[in-house]
């Protein structure tokens, strides 16, 4: 495989992967609520959504994607109880039921007599297939899936941007429309998706990798991946804040997960629902895939310590995953913010500092500066929200 073809599969499957529910849904809310104020807003999305998760994504890079040798400094226990809840934030208890919901959005509005307990039951069944052999995900998704994802996303930007309405004055100021998109970034959760997709892509390009001449350009290759995928996310996230503030009369009251799908019928007319309804379901189909599988390893390999097997790891994930995939989308929202409000930004200190210290070549790790950072700042999140 030329080095071309496997940068450009890794960092469109990467793309894919970081690319799920949420950034299918709070993009397009940011643009709502900033309306004229969107570029501000845009660019608050672009540090939380797109700059933090790639800056975990190259800190796990100069790691080789192992997350045990990336948070060693915190300890054995205070790692894994991390990760345990970063993984199941990001797999059943969170992300890959609200992928399925969102996805039934979609759907619903071209198929409203589609139970969600019908629909949800056989979109985590299409998940546990994509997911079923994991050493196929990367190549699966990059290949086949995210061509027709971007293509249909790009459509309906395109079109949308061209035909859709003028943007209202807004409300809110520019520093006001910043902040909302700052936070709405925390939404997406693409920080604790970069810590474990890492390993994912690493895994991939080394195996693609055949000669001891090029493993040495691993890191190398891994970053070029990445830096695809951020471009392709940003061009995503402007094009969906535009279109959230071009549409925003239009959006007043539609449920979260059905705003694409209102927009791709206004600006491209009815025919268009069934293109908006596959975009959505293969992005999060996508999303569901990996994460599962990532949160069936874990319980495979590091809390059941292989007394079962993966095949039925990932069953019982996705059983989780369909119990809470009935409670709603604004439901999951509003638990995950809280969540994410006090972790992120220890999270955010933590990945800096590690590639400071990659960097530096660990000349500072015996002032145990990531582990001291990372509980300085979680306590201080902890303070803001419990006592002011």
């Amino acid at each position: 495989m030329s080095y071309t073809r496997l940068v450009l599969i890794a960092g469109f499957a990467m793309f894919s992967m970081f690319f799920g529910s949420g950034n299918l849904v709070f993009p397009l809310m940011v643009g709502v609520a900033s309306q004229s104020q969107f570029h501000g807003a845009s660019l608050g999305l672009l540090i939380t959504g797109v700059a933090v998760p790639f800056l975990g994504l190259l800190g796990m890079l100069y790691y080789s994607g192992n997350r045990h040798l990336f948070f060693k400094s915190l300890g054995g226990p205070v790692a894994f109880v991390l990760t345990f809840a970063m993984l199941g934030l990001l797999g059943p208890f969170a992300v890959v039921p609200r992928c399925t919901i969102v996805a039934h959005g979609g759907i619903s509005l071209i198929a409203p007599d589609l139970s969600p307990a019908l629909f949800n039951g056989l979109f985590l069944l299409a998940t546990t297939f994509l997911a079923w052999k994991k050493t196929r995900i990367i190549e699966i998704i990059g290949t086949f899936l995210t061509p027709w994802l971007l293509g249909g996303i790009i459509a309906i930007i395109i079109a949308g941007i061209a035909f859709g309405p003028d943007v209202l004055p807004s409300p809110l100021t520019q520093s006001v429309a910043f902040e909302k998109g700052l936070t709405q970034g925390y939404q997406t959760m693409d920080l604790l998706a970069a810590f474990f997709f890492s390993a994912t892509t690493v895994a991939f390009i080394a195996t693609a990798l055949t000669s001891h001449e090029d493993k040495k350009h691993l890191e190398r290759l891994s970053i070029t991946a990445c830096l695809v995928g951020a471009f392709l996310l940003t061009i995503v996230y402007i094009g969906f804040v535009t279109l959230g503030a071009k549409f925003s009369p239009l959006l007043q009251g539609i449920e979260p997960e059905k705003l694409l799908v209102v927009v791709a019928q206004h600006s491209l007319g009815d025919f268009a629902l069934p293109l908006a309804a596959i975009i959505i379901g293969l992005a999060c189909l996508t999303t569901a895939a990996i994460l599962a599988s990532l949160f069936a390893d874990f319980l495979h390999k590091d809390i059941l310590q292989e007394k079962i097997s993966r095949h039925f790891a990932l069953i019982i994930t996705v059983i989780l995953a369909y119990t809470l995939s009935l409670v709603g989308f604004l439901t999951l929202a509003s638990w995950i913010a809280l969540v994410l409000g006090i972790a992120y930004p220890a999270l955010i200190i933590f990945s800096i500092v590690s590639i400071v210290n990659h960097k530096t070549d660990h000349k500072f790790e015996k002032y145990h500066l990531a582990k001291i950072s990372f509980w300085f700042v979680l306590l201080l999140s902890l303070t803001q929200y419990f006592f002011l």
